[in-house]
């Protein structure tokens, strides 16, 4: 199995983009070059979908001059701001993947290095189990983010077929999302060429939002997979060295130099996602919140549109979460594995090697948002309990 196969997801998400696949160094795979149509539409996709955030922006400006009740008000910010928040970590997620692009491809090419060869003994790397067990969680979370994108762009079809069977009087022309279009200053919003219009503006904007949250969500489930893969080798490899035998010490050397370069591409990670954690707890934190008083406040329709975006945002900053737990609970692996070595029976040398191993291994290796605070399952219910908190602090101040 290759370490191209692992990377079968997020290659779905770049395509879905029409972005370039990742390229690297020993992926023995062929570079694709992309047409100019497949160029072109990438790049009205991504200008759309920035678009979509500032005319959200614009919107609001408007919407505050119409309506003098704080209720009302309220509620066009949640309806508004709810859904900004998912263009704006689609948006933040675009920029750190074409920002940080090269060093990406650097970092896969680190991995290929230290992806381990055929003729490598299955019992020190598991890459079947880890294999599995990534692309079950991808293939999973893939199903959800297609069928929510489904879902959210087919309701405003749905509620228009609904009110023309229905013969209602006036027909209500409802976007995806409250956002502004120049075009607004020569037709009215609610019109029927309006509503094709930014329907479409729209559905393109969120497909490609989703698009690249999930080659984000997918790199970094790689990116934690190997790491995983790569700490439990390392682990077993501590648990099968045996030191009465004449060549522990160089065995060992080797074993802390590629816990070395682990270390690296592991603040690598970090420093190439801890942005995109920042943003996205940040935005999920609010947008929660926001959500939850559009369902209550607006209509029915509302509630199952904004549903599907509060159970979006709940996933993907479950996905960031657990990922993180399992970098943190891969690293804590090696400290026993090495402190169950038979360390008592290699040479000084051997013992202060062994020493050093466990001294750096006694820090936790955890994934930060700008050292503010640990990407983990402990973080994940913590931004749970507050954007709760936050619900019901503003709707007893209403």
């Amino acid at each position: 199995m290759r370490l191209k196969d692992f990377m079968h997801y997020p290659d779905i998400g770049c395509r879905l983009a029409m972005m370039r696949c990742y390229e690297w160094f020993g992926s023995e795979t062929p570079r694709v070059h992309q047409t100019l149509a497949q160029r072109l539409w990438f790049q009205f996709g991504a200008l759309n979908l920035i678009y979509q955030n500032l005319g959200m922006v614009i919107y609001l400006f408007m919407a505050e001059a119409q309506y003098d009740k704080l209720s009302t008000i309220v509620a066009q910010i949640s309806e508004t701001c709810s859904v900004m928040g998912l263009t704006l970590v689609g948006a933040c997620n675009m920029w750190m993947l074409l920002q940080y692009r090269s060093d990406i491809e650097f970092m896969l090419a680190d991995l290929q290095q230290l992806y381990p060869n055929r003729g490598i003994q299955s019992r020190v790397y598991r890459i079947r189990h880890y294999y599995e067990k990534s692309t079950r969680l991808m293939r999973y979370t893939a199903i959800f983010f297609i069928s929510a994108y489904g879902f959210y762009n087919a309701l405003p079809v749905v509620e228009l077929l609904y009110e023309l069977l229905a013969e209602s009087e006036h027909v209500r022309y409802k976007y995806q999302s409250n956002t502004w279009y120049p075009w607004q200053l020569l037709a009215a919003p609610d019109s029927y060429i309006s509503f094709i219009a930014a329907y479409l503006c729209q559905a393109l904007s969120s497909l490609v939002g989703v698009a690249f949250i999930m080659i984000s969500q997918f790199l970094l489930c790689f990116f934690i997979t190997q790491m995983r893969l790569h700490f439990d080798a390392l682990a077993n490899g501590l648990y099968y060295l045996d030191a009465r035998q004449p060549g522990a010490n160089e065995q060992l050397k080797v074993l802390i130099s590629y816990h070395s370069r682990l270390l690296c591409i592991a603040d690598k990670i970090n420093d190439i996602f801890n942005f995109t954690f920042l943003i996205n707890f940040t935005t999920s934190t609010i947008a929660i919140c926001l959500m939850g008083f559009a369902m209550i406040m607006i209509s029915l329709a509302s509630t199952f549109k904004y549903s599907v975006g509060l159970l979006s945002f709940l996933v993907f900053t479950l996905f960031i979460c657990y990922n993180g737990t399992q970098l943190t609970s891969a690293s804590d692996k090696l400290l026993p594995a090495a402190f169950y070595n038979n360390w008592y029976d290699g040479d000084l040398v051997y013992r202060k090697m062994l020493l050093f191993f466990m001294m750096r291994s006694c820090e936790s290796r955890v994934l930060r948002a700008y050292k503010f605070t640990p990407v983990s399952m402990a973080t994940y219910m913590a931004m749970l309990k507050f954007s709760y908190q936050l619900f019901t602090f503003v709707r007893a101040m209403i």
